[in-house]
């Protein structure tokens, strides 16, 4: 059967073929240890499993509103206000089967053929193939590592034209773990006042999961007058150990919200009716099952910066939330392994540690950052130690 051309044009995702591999190779009996997954290692909290399991044992398994039942909307916005310092209506929210999905509709809700993104590089993989599926154009900008991976206002001013309809914040940031400051923060809003066109979609997935004490606020905290083009996307995926559940939302304007609906009434119609009242329970307990899992990860976070930077030539930024640290590895670029092959690029730097070190890494490439390493620290702190024991022996194999 013939394949459209629009599916021929998409790439796999890189961090899910990682892990496939580091998964397949485990099933061999390889010791592989993998820093690729994208998902937190922890259970889903028992009480949100108990919510759950009423719900099936009440008979709410059938289909709800498309854009989600009043009860969890309310949910939503209770968990939303403290971020956005916004209140949402019901009307303003929109429940999807997860937050990708939710992006994904987003984007074929606000684009039209031509229409450009800019994305700050290193961004979250699928970012640059949902614009292009949806008919836009992604515009990279590359935010620099001594600058914690944010654009400069040079660099926005150079990559804005009269055809683009959006930027992406993700903060806290995957794979870079970086965070939007106050200063960044009035920095794009500024320039915001200038390119009235330009609407927000934060990718706020990720806000639970900050470290050293810092609370993750919103754009809207410092310039409330954007709520008119903003759109917050959140979910329950990362900071409540939710990732096969599937369920995200977004907070934003009623119409934008309303052409979602209408193109998910087409698509998927309602996410899962049961894990709708999973995502309530959770939304109520919020820091109460959050906190000790944030907790774990700042642990890991601190333990896994101290090996990388323990490594010949490795540099890193410090990861200040999400649960991924991001090593600039160019050092070992361009070097000589024992058997004669020469490491050509980041790519190939993580296909050689696999096989070499049984470590699973995902190239930056992937994410728009040649020459870095994306390693998830959703792991034990053995595996940690582990890896890290395991990439210094590697380097002994290099010249």
């Amino acid at each position: 059967m013939k394949i459209a051309d629009r599916i021929n044009s998409i790439p796999a995702s890189p961090t899910l073929a990682i892990t496939a591999k580091a998964k397949a190779l485990q099933a061999d009996g390889v010791d592989v240890l993998s820093f690729g997954a994208g998902e937190p290692d922890f259970a889903t909290p028992e009480p949100i499993c108990q919510a759950a399991i009423a719900a099936i044992q009440q008979g709410h398994t059938h289909y709800t509103a498309v854009g989600g039942l009043p009860a969890l909307k309310e949910a939503i916005r209770e968990y939303t206000v403290p971020r956005t310092s916004v209140q949402y209506s019901d009307q303003e929210i929109i429940a999807s089967c997860g937050a990708k999905h939710t992006l994904y509709n987003l984007f074929l809700a606000m684009l039209d053929p031509g229409d450009e993104v800019i994305i700050i590089a290193p961004y979250w993989v699928s970012y640059p193939v949902m614009v292009q599926m949806a008919g836009g154009k992604p515009v990279i900008i590359r935010g620099a590592a001594d600058n914690s991976f944010l654009p400069t206002p040079a660099q926005l001013d150079g990559a804005v034209s009269s055809r683009t309809r959006a930027i992406i914040i993700n903060n806290p940031s995957n794979p870079s773990g970086a965070l939007w400051d106050a200063d960044a923060m009035r920095s794009i809003a500024t320039w915001l006042e200038r390119n009235p066109q330009v609407a927000v979609v934060s990718d706020a997935i990720y806000d639970a999961l900050a470290y050293d004490g810092i609370r993750v606020d919103e754009l809207l905290h410092v310039a409330p007058a954007l709520r008119s083009r903003y759109v917050h996307v959140n979910g329950i995926s990362k900071a409540f150990a939710m990732t096969g559940w599937r369920l995200g939302w977004a907070c934003g304007p009623a119409e934008i919200v309303s052409a979602m609906q209408k193109l998910q009434s087409q698509s998927t119609s309602n996410p899962t009716s049961i894990t709708q009242h999973a995502a309530i329970a959770a939304c109520h307990l919020g820091e109460e099952v959050i906190a000790p899992m944030r907790s774990t990860f700042q642990r890991r976070r601190d333990l896994i910066s101290d090996g990388l930077r323990s490594l010949d030539g490795v540099t890193l930024v410090q990861p200040r939330g999400a649960f991924y640290a991001f090593p600039d590895f160019t050092a070992w670029i361009g070097r000589r392994t024992d058997d004669g092959t020469v490491i050509a690029d980041d790519m190939s730097l993580a296909a050689w540690l696999l096989d070499r070190a049984q470590v699973a890494v995902v190239p930056g490439s992937a994410f728009g950052a040649p020459g870095f390493l994306r390693l998830s620290y959703a792991t034990h702190d053995d595996n940690i130690e582990k890896g890290i024991q395991r990439l210094a022996q590697a380097a002994q194999y290099l010249d």
